[in-house]
């Protein structure tokens, strides 16, 4: 059983502000492109500036504003008085200190309410992401078996997680299957086999949004198009013919699918399959050749491109044919 997420009831326990400042280099996405802002016609960036990220990650970089996010923190809906929040910091700390750090997170990180104090949304997630394990725990892993053969050399696929990092990848060929940052607290380093399934789960989130033509990471619209395997950097797209590519133009944000991954949740498909027994949307993703492989893929036409995948079970086939920006152009099932 994975362990519940940890509650940091002492000082010692949280990260110092050094570490809270780094923030903005260790937290904010994990994509296959570098994220750059967006700016407007006059080249300032379009939403938030350098001078605002600056000011926002010096502002949490201070051991008493640190502490009072965890106080806040531990109890996210609750509103604490001026006073109660006050006593909860100890005694090392005089009031008008204590008052002067706690205006300089109201607005961006707490709320002052009727009744006391509150974090902000925004407090909450990142408050979230610390307690997950992110600034105060550092886990490596020996690599281990992920239960599956390799789909391109038939040797068997390791898991491995370092500095943050969960792979997916085959040691005889070194496909890599999948990459994702993900916290400490996802892994059980003794039972690293049980979070498996729920890593797939984590990560079809991103796939199903993506798919929706949805950034993952500032909820605006993607642009998404094929693109040939061998002009991809990413690590093992050289294998596969042809990709999707799902880039972002307001955040910067940008990722690349199979064509497999990309349709894993249109409905035909997972009609097809519950009509043959099998739910591919619990399966982990991995275990689904179509999803990873190109096998099941036919570019039919590249200007402007057409693509089809073809899926079997038992002694019927379903094909479905998407055009360039993805959109279904027909779904059929034949004989065979």
């Amino acid at each position: 059983m994975l362990p519940h997420r940890r509650v940091y009831r002492t000082k010692s326990e949280w990260p110092d502000a050094g570490s809270l400042r780094a923030l903005g280099e260790t937290v904010f996405g994990f994509p296959m492109k570098l994220p750059s802002m967006a700016h407007d016609e006059n080249g300032d960036t379009a939403h938030q500036s350098a001078a605002a990220l600056k000011e926002t990650f010096a502002t949490i970089g201070n051991e008493t504003r640190a502490e009072i996010l965890r106080i806040l923190g531990e109890d996210p809906y609750a509103e604490l008085s001026f006073s109660e929040l006050r006593s909860r910091m100890g005694e090392d700390i005089d009031s008008g200190q204590f008052n002067y750090h706690l205006k300089q997170l109201r607005g961006q990180f707490v709320d002052r309410t009727d009744d006391g104090y509150t974090l902000r949304p925004e407090g909450v997630t990142l408050y979230r992401l610390i307690r997950a394990g992110s600034f105060t725990q550092e886990l490596h892993l020996e690599p281990f078996g992920a239960g599956f053969d390799c789909y391109f050399c038939e040797a068997a696929v390791e898991a491995r997680y370092e500095t943050g990092v969960f792979e997916l990848v085959c040691p005889g060929c070194a496909y890599q299957y999948g990459k994702a940052r993900l916290p400490p607290s996802a892994i059980d380093p003794d039972e690293p086999h049980a979070a498996l399934s729920l890593i797939d789960q984590y990560l079809r989130q991103n796939i199903l949004a993506l798919s929706g033509g949805v950034c993952p990471f500032c909820v605006n619209a993607l642009d998404v198009g094929f693109v040939p395997g061998e002009d991809v950097w990413v690590e093992s797209a050289a294998e596969l013919d042809v990709l999707v590519e799902y880039s972002c133009d307001h955040c910067g944000n940008g990722h690349y699918l199979s064509v497999g991954l990309s349709l894993l949740y249109e409905s035909s498909l997972i009609s097809f399959f519950e009509d043959h027994g099998v739910d591919v949307t619990s399966i982990p993703h991995w275990n689904l050749e179509f999803a990873i492989t190109n096998d099941a893929v036919t570019v039919r036409e590249t200007d402007p491109w057409e693509v089809s995948l073809t899926v079997s079970r038992d002694d019927e086939r379903l094909v479905i044919v998407v055009d360039d920006d993805l959109t279904v152009l027909e779904s059929y099932r034949e004989a065979g």
